[in-house]
């Protein structure tokens, strides 16, 4: 019987080989070269594939992308119906297990397949629920959204915006990225535009959104950006539009009674922009009502880097290069162990 023992040397290994009688000696292998017998040296005559580091399996990045169960994704793929363009021209794959890259153009049949986006921005409209399903069959996300979208599994909201507010709404495929853009800890800014009822001094405002405005969650502070009174006949014009525009559920008399609407008509509205780093339920409206100007309507403008912009309700569309730059840069964020 012997005992072997590997021991590294500068440029080899070497092997001290001692039997029980005392008598040892070493042998040389070299820690440079692979053994000729060694299993993780290619045969002569064999190709050498080498994957590269940002392709994945043609199955996966067509499941991933909504095509289909990674079954049919792989009966498809069999069958050589799913082409890729890459290095200006079309290629057809050859099966489930060929490599290519997350983003290259992909079609099946002839019809492109495009990839699912990392975010998508949407402007929600009033008066629809910021959730997939409903039970009572309110308008809500999934009936919002164009079909593709609707179906990717992959696509999830990003947090809510409340049912009667507005504006800038996000989609992610990515939950890492949805943590960061919703965990108070990365600080991502979001600002709004308030209608608020009453005249608003800016000073007195500013001051106790700076001090802190406490309310059943905690104390939160904002910055405030803009204050601009509206016109009598603008007021008019909103307290109508309301009033016409309520969904059938509410019953105005009992919103009036419960506080949620004015009972009498309200002579005086300011605009209010301002920007807040926590996104807690309702509490952007908490803090204004607390501040003696309870909010009349509501709509979200940017996230972080995104902004609504010239956004129509209903409408989506994809991130700009510097919003998709700015998407990345949160998910490269390091944290700490």
């Amino acid at each position: 019987f012997t005992v072997r023992t590997m021991i590294p040397a500068r440029n080899h290994l070497e092997v001290e080989v001692r039997s029980f009688s005392g008598r040892s000696f070493r042998k040389r292998r070299s820690a440079l070269t692979a053994s000729p017998n060694d299993s993780s040296t290619p045969k002569k005559g064999k190709k050498v594939i080498k994957n590269r580091p940002n392709n994945f399996r043609a199955d996966r990045v067509l499941a991933n992308r909504g095509y289909g169960s990674r079954s049919e994704c792989h009966q498809a793929l069999k069958a050589r119906r799913v082409r890729i363009f890459e290095n200006g021209r079309h290629r057809t794959l050859t099966g489930p297990s060929d490599r290519i890259a997350m983003n290259v153009p992909l079609f099946v049949n002839g019809e492109e397949i495009p990839p699912i986006p990392l975010l998508l921005v949407y402007h929600k409209p009033k008066w629809v629920l910021s959730v997939m399903h409903d039970s009572r069959g309110r308008p809500n996300l999934s009936t919002i959204l164009p079909r593709f979208y609707a179906d990717q599994p992959d696509l999830h909201p990003v947090g809510r915006l409340d049912y009667d507010s507005s504006g800038l709404f996000l989609f992610s495929s990515d939950g890492q990225l949805t943590h960061r853009l919703l965990h108070p800890n990365y600080k991502v800014e979001k600002e709004y535009v308030a209608i608020v009822e009453g005249q608003v001094d800016p000073e007195k405002l500013q001051s106790q959104l700076d001090s802190g405005v406490v309310t059943g969650e905690g104390n939160h502070t904002a910055v405030l950006k803009r204050v601009i009174p509206l016109k009598p006949e603008h007021v008019d014009r909103l307290q109508k539009h309301l009033l016409e525009t309520l969904p059938e559920e509410y019953n105005a008399t009992d919103l009036m009674e419960r506080g949620y609407i004015a009972t009498e008509p309200i002579e005086h509205m300011t605009q209010v922009r301002l920007v807040v780093q926590e996104g807690k339920h309702r509490m952007v409206r908490k803090m204004l009502a607390n501040c003696g100007h309870p909010v009349f309507e509501l709509r979200r403008d940017r996230k972080g880097a995104i902004r609504l912009g010239s956004l129509l309700p209903g409408q989506i569309r994809p991130l700009t290069e510097d919003e998709q730059a700015w998407a990345q840069s949160m998910i490269a964020i390091k944290t700490k162990k």
